[in-house]
């Protein structure tokens, strides 16, 4: 366990420390606050704009923390920097597993500023309180990093390093898009996650709020296919030949 909180420390730690991650967390500031301006161009719509904004920038920033991670595997591998642990009987497990629980810390921090953010935002625009679906949209944002990233540890230490964030892309895209896929059966055959779960964030801004039993479901959800796809890639990985 403990080596599974040292690579994950460090995983979070190296990632939070690059003084361009606030930078860019601040670019996503200014770009939703900016909605406030387009009034007459939404046709009095700025208001949901900003929330629909904050929602894609939240979700942008949560795909790109999982992209990181199909580097940085492949990188530390090729380099030898984890060269050490994963000599050990149990290494290249607790190496997988501590690299997706960093990734996953490091992706709730970044989101969560962002969703943070936008609530103080959106509340210095419009003098309104902070509406519990807009919470609930966000947090699902967050939880959709579980079964992101896991995705992206299994293609990272399954495929070669340049094919690997190619690959993951093509995946989570397909994961979000199986409640049409599955309407055609010969594209879709139930094998993917279904990722789509998550945008039910759009109709718990716009419909009312949802229950948390669903938002639990889902998370439970997550946990189950985050635990089968890391096993799958901590299977793969053990017999991998690694020079």
């Amino acid at each position: 366990m403990s080596e599974i909180m040292a690579i994950a420390s460090g995983t979070w730690r190296k990632i939070l420390r690059m003084k361009v991650v606030y930078f860019l967390i601040a670019c996503v500031y200014v770009l939703i606050g900016s909605a406030y301006n387009y009034d007459v161009l939404s046709l009095q719509h700025h208001r949901d704009l900003m929330i629909d904004i904050s929602l894609v920038l939240n979700t942008v920033a949560a795909f790109i923390v999982v992209i990181s991670l199909t580097f940085d595997i492949p990188r530390e591998i090729r380099e030898g920097v984890a060269s050490t642990l994963l000599t050990k009987p149990l290494g290249r497990t607790q190496y997988v597993i501590g690299k997706a629980v960093g990734t996953i810390v490091t992706g709730v921090v970044i989101c969560g500023l962002v969703a943070l953010g936008f609530f103080v935002i959106f509340n210095l625009a419009f003098g309104e309180k902070i509406a519990l679906t807009m919470i609930q949209s966000h947090l699902l944002v967050i939880l959709s990093l579980v079964p992101m990233t896991a995705i992206g540890a299994f293609f990272a230490v399954v495929l070669p390093e340049m094919i690997a964030p190619i690959v993951t892309v093509v995946a989570v895209w397909f994961s979000y898009s199986t409640g049409v896929l599955s309407k055609a059966s010969i594209l879709y055959g139930g094998i993917l996650p279904d990722l789509d779960l998550f945008n039910f964030k759009s109709h718990a801004v716009y419909g009312g709020a949802i229950g948390w039993d669903y938002i639990g479901l889902v998370f439970v959800w997550g946990l189950i296919f985050s635990a089968f796809a890391i096993s799958a890639a901590s299977l793969v990985f053990n017999y991998k030949d690694i020079k």
